[in-house]
């Protein structure tokens, strides 16, 4: 970067906070002078410096004085020192604040009530971590998170706040395990692969069923091209996301014992893919099995039916002469 260039860099700077063109040019050579050990500085001193009228000078001197950009040490004749960059944006700053917080006072009757089931968008990670503290704040009775470790980290404090609450339950699933006197959490490994890299900031809540809050945050800061992060209040999307986070918090593991939140490691833990399943055991082969035990005893003979004996006088006849014979003996008798 060429001198020019830096010079125009660093009055662009002053501006934004609030500087003229003509205060930030005087307050510049200021600190210049200052840097070169020039002591206590007069309006001519800085004029000469600048090639300008001392008299034109002399104003924006007051001006700076006003706003502490330049500190008086003595009035006649006004001499003055530059304030140190660190100190007069400190106190800049602060005081933007300051009116910041005095208009939101005066113009709070003007502010227009939330729109009720429209998704806002959340342009930068502070923005995505701010409003993910207010709902979290706002819950009445059910909180679901799913999270990256180190956005569950930053909120670590303020779930078990909530989870403090009567009547207010709690529930964190991340993919590393924490643990909570109060926060219920499960650990759930495979909740991790979200976005490109592994370990990308990324956070999924839902409460009361009523408000939700997506965010995937860049890498980079600055990189995005667009919004990180979306949230809603009174809205029944609110609802899916409840439920595929219940699901998420019933497949994890079970939550730990009672203990404070523990720091994330620098690293995150990798996650092993599962290993492929096993293949099916083959059958063995059938082998017929030869009898080497006694041989089986035969089976008895089939035993022939009971005969009654014949008379010795019968014994000649067969058959159907055997009746014929006693109907003989019958006819004998008669007569």
């Amino acid at each position: 970067m060429t001198d020019d260039s830096r010079t125009s860099r660093q009055l662009q700077v002053l501006k934004d906070l609030g500087l003229s063109r003509a205060e930030s040019e005087v307050y510049l050579a200021c600190l210049q002078l200052a840097a070169a050990g020039a002591g206590l500085l007069s309006s001519y001193r800085v004029a000469q410096e600048m090639g300008r009228d001392p008299a034109n000078v002399g104003k924006i001197v007051n001006t700076l004085a006003h706003v502490q950009a330049i500190r008086v040490v003595q009035e006649k004749p006004r001499l003055f020192l530059a304030v140190p960059p660190a100190e007069f944006t400190d106190h800049l700053l602060g005081r933007m604040r300051r009116r910041g917080a005095e208009a939101i006072s005066l113009l709070d009757d003007f502010a227009a009530p939330e729109a009720e089931g429209v998704a806002l968008a959340l342009g930068t990670p502070e923005q995505v971590l701010a409003r993910a503290r207010s709902l979290v704040a706002a819950t009445e009775a059910d909180l679901l998170v799913a999270g990256s470790p180190a956005l569950i980290r930053e909120l670590g404090a303020d779930l078990e706040r909530v989870a403090e609450r009567p009547g207010c339950r709690v529930r964190v699933v991340s993919p590393q395990a924490f643990t909570s006197a109060t926060v219920e959490v499960s650990a759930l490994p495979t909740a991790g692969r979200v976005g490109q890299q592994p370990d990308e900031g990324w956070i999924v809540l839902a409460a009361d069923e009523v408000r939700w809050l997506v965010a995937l945050q860049p890498q980079v800061p600055g990189s995005a091209a667009g919004p990180c992060g979306w949230w809603a209040s009174g809205s029944p999307i609110a609802r899916v996301w409840a439920e595929f986070l219940e699901t998420a918090w019933r497949a994890g593991v079970s939550a730990l014992p009672a203990a404070t939140f523990k720091p994330v490691p620098d690293v995150m833990p990798a996650i092993e893919p599962e290993a492929p399943p096993a293949p099916p055991a083959e059958a063995p082969a059938f082998v017929p099995e030869i009898a080497t035990g006694p041989a089986v005893a035969a089976a008895p003979p089939t035993p022939e039916p009971w005969a009654s004996p014949i008379p010795a006088d019968e014994a000649d006849a067969a058959g159907f002469s055997f009746l014929f014979k006693h109907e003989h003996k019958r006819d004998d008798k008669r007569r």
